[in-house]
C-alpha cells in the first residue's frame, strides 16, 4: 500500500491543492468504483 501511495503522490505532483491527492488516493485505494459515462458496468 505504501508503494501505491507513493505512486499516487507522484501523479498528483502538479496539482496545487492537496484535495486532489486525497481524491486520487480515495479512488485508487478506497474500493469505490463510480459509474463512468459511456462505459458498461462490469
Amino acid at each position: 500500500m505504501n508503494t501505491k501511495i507513493r505512486l499516487i503522490t507522484r501523479m498528483a505532483f502538479g496539482f496545487q491543492e492537496p484535495t486532489a491527492l486525497i481524491a486520487l488516493a480515495m479512488l485508487s485505494l478506497g474500493g469505490h468504483r463510480p459509474h463512468l459515462p459511456g462505459r458498461r458496468a462490469a
